[in-house]
């Protein structure tokens, strides 16, 4: 390995190494395995394993989880901030509880407390020392903490809550929380200056002097430094809205009527029958990284539950309202209420039918109808003949069909159509079916689970054979002596013996997952096709003759190609049964033709669909070039045809490769020991 190379392994190496240590700690959840997985591809989604009241707001658990988390050190993202002597000074605004975070806005109620959390060093000055001597000049300073302060006041758009890292503050209207941390300290700072005198004297003169250094003032010097973190709130002053009164009572049932908004969710319960409607799922989010601290977050759900009762908007039905009880639930409010009972009397109407009416102008009417189409009848059949009597009777069976679109202001234009819509729908009614069908039957992977239980039978059966192959191994290593064509063959057998118990073993697997595979590539393709492709259109003239002309083959196209596939997905269901053996197969010589033929079979006919998909979309987009736009149903006749020759050839050349591969592959063996034995 290069430099170059061991560089990059290194970085790769210290990349997993970091992977392995950044991230939340899983042992200190119940749900270690979940927590893992989650924690390599998005660490946020963790805290939904340690929050899981979804449907309910337990700020109580939010609070309690987050008080149990020392911070001691900077959260990731704090900025720090130096002034004089105060130094790594990082201050931060870490929760605000109770309050949810929901459509990116924090809401509070009247009352919550804010929680800070700050830290900072003082740097002390070094002493100065000095030993240039000179008379007045200074010769030391030492320095030292005299005092220091800091406290945290915490304002509801500025006015002051209170003092401390946990401030309770009361919020009545949408508002801004500002968070201020004030340091001051004061450094003493002691001078001393070199003092100098005479210390010897020679006839009254001096000879020499001496120094001292003797103190000689003390100064204060302060610093103050200032931080504000800010968080915009918004007051949640909602009040729970549920009431379920009993109203009613007749043949042996109860009306009852539930009251409530869009922000309150109810669970109604009797002694055998519920009603659940919750508005919000409720989740939580980590902040202050790498402390985890929690935030609960809402969701609208809308989501309701009901179960022996009937509803028809909030007015409830039930058997047995014994046991009535009603639980609500908002933001930050949860509690239980009592059904009101207001039985009052509530007249039924009986059910009344309306006598046949004894008048004769309806009947007139119809009379009148159906001799008027009679004429027409008689006179299109003998004027222009038998062709256009279906379309006459398209002309008069549209506008009954819809009547209500068509009226005398825009009938010119609305029964051709009417009629056009109808002709395109009568034209299209025997293929839909068909083409659901060849849509399903191709991207649909086959059910293979079904069959767990017969490949395990046939598993345990095939594992009675592995001991025989092992001891026949053995044997020839035995008894090959010098002959080093037997104990190559020897050797083969071994490693195949291994190779086959692997894949036999995970066989099952496999092959579903190459389903999968298959599948997914096949479902890929065909979402690029446009669905009108395959249906029948009257977009133009030449069109709309060929449709007529060749539309009997195109259904029987589409019926030949739904036969093939369904063949095709009952030979890939059972062949999770088949893949065992045949890897079996595949592995012992004499066999080996069959285990090869079953596994390229069921090979070829797990990803010919994706095969059948690329063609498809290639006509599909081919009808868009406007030499075969014109003959679009000649286009989807060939591309059906297509697919149903390919599954024949692909058949077929399946079948013949695998007899001409074993022979072919038996004289490649046989050339082998012939060049070792040389």
């Amino acid at each position: 390995m290069n430099m170059a190379g061991k560089i990059l392994f290194s970085f790769f190496v210290l990349f997993l190494l970091a992977q392995t240590v950044i991230g939340f700690d899983c042992s200190t959840i119940d749900k270690t395995e979940d927590c893992l997985e989650l924690n390599s591809v998005d660490e946020n989604l963790i805290a939904n394993l340690i929050y899981t009241e979804y449907l309910d707001p337990n700020h109580g658990f939010i609070s309690q989880y987050n008080s149990n988390i020392e911070v001691t050190s900077a959260p990731s993202g704090s900025s720090f901030h130096y002034k004089g002597v105060i130094q790594s000074t990082w201050f931060s605004l870490l929760t605000i509880e109770p309050s949810i975070l929901f459509e990116n806005k924090l809401y509070v109620p009247s009352q919550s407390k804010v929680r800070t959390e700050y830290g900072y060093n003082i740097k002390v000055p070094e002493n100065y020392y000095s030993n240039y001597k000179r008379d007045g000049r200074t010769c030391k300073i030492l320095y030292s903490l005299n005092s220091q302060q800091d406290f945290v006041s915490v304002y509801d758009d500025n006015s002051l809550e209170g003092t401390g890292k946990l401030v309770t503050v009361s919020i009545d209207d949408d508002s801004t929380i500002k968070a201020v941390l004030q340091i001051q300290a004061t450094i003493k700072q002691r001078e001393y200056r070199w003092d100098r005198y005479c210390c010897r004297r020679y006839d009254g003169r001096c000879i020499k002097y001496c120094y001292d250094c003797d103190y000689y003032s003390t100064s204060y010097k302060t610093d103050s430094l200032t931080i504000e973190r800010t968080q915009e709130v918004f007051s949640y002053d909602h009040q729970p809205v549920s009431d379920f009164e009993i109203i009613s009572q007749y043949y042996g049932s109860y009306k009852g009527k539930l009251t409530k908004d869009n922000q309150t969710s109810v669970e109604l319960a009797f002694q055998n029958s519920y009603f659940n409607e919750h508005e919000f799922e409720y989740g939580a989010n980590f902040t202050n990284k790498p402390y985890y601290l929690l935030q609960l977050t809402a969701r609208r759900i809308n989501d309701k539950d009901y179960q022996n009762l009937i509803n028809d908007n909030y007015t409830f039905f039930i058997k047995d309202i014994s046991g009535c009880s009603i639980e609500y639930s908002d933001f930050f409010s949860i509690g239980t209420k009592d059904c009101i009972y207001n039985l009052q009397e509530e007249n039924v109407d009986k059910i009344q039918t309306t006598g046949f009416s004894e008048s004769w102008n309806l009947l007139l009417k119809i009379v009148i109808f159906i001799f008027i189409n009679y004429i027409i009848y008689i006179a299109i059949k003998k004027s222009w003949g038998k062709v256009l009597i279906p379309i006459t009777v398209i002309m008069l069976a549209v506008p009954l069909v819809s009547a209500e679109e068509c009226g005398l202001t825009n009938l010119a234009s609305c029964i051709p159509e009417k009629m056009y819509d109808f002709f395109i729908d009568l034209l299209n009614a025997p293929l839909q079916p068909l083409l659901w069908l060849v849509r399903t039957l191709l991207e649909t992977p086959p059910e293979t689970d079904m069959f767990h239980g017969i490949w395990a039978i046939i598993l345990y059966c095939i594992s009675m054979f592995y001991g025989l192959l092992f001891i026949y191994s053995g044997f020839q290593f035995l008894f090959s002596g010098h002959n080093v064509i037997k104990r190559e063959i020897a050797k083969d057998w071994l490693k195949n013996t291994v190779i086959m118990i692997v894949l036999v073993n995970a066989s099952f697997y496999l092959y579903k997952l190459v389903l999968e595979l298959g599948s997914v590539l096949t479902t890929s393709v065909l979402s690029m096709v446009d669905e009108h492709f395959f249906l029948i259109t009257a977009d133009n003239i030449v069109n709309i003759g060929l449709e007529f002309l060749f539309i009997t083959f195109y259904v029987l196209t589409l019926f030949l190609t739904v036969f093939f596939l369904i063949i095709r997905y009952l030979v890939v269901a059972f062949g999770v049964i088949f893949v065992p053996i045949g890897i079996f197969c595949y592995f012992i010589p004499p066999l080996r033709s069959y285990g090869r033929l079953t596994l390229n079979i069921l090979g070829m006919f797990t990803f010919i669909t994706f095969l059948d998909a690329i063609i498809i979309l290639a006509c599909s987009m081919l009808i868009e070039i406007p030499l075969f736009e014109n003959i679009k149903i000649l286009v989807m006749i060939c591309c059906f045809s297509i697919v149903n020759l390919l599954f024949i050839i692909l058949t077929k050349h399946v079948i013949g490769k695998s007899s001409i591969s074993d022979s072919g592959e038996k004289v490649a063996e046989a050339v082998k020991y012939i060049a070792m034995f040389a």
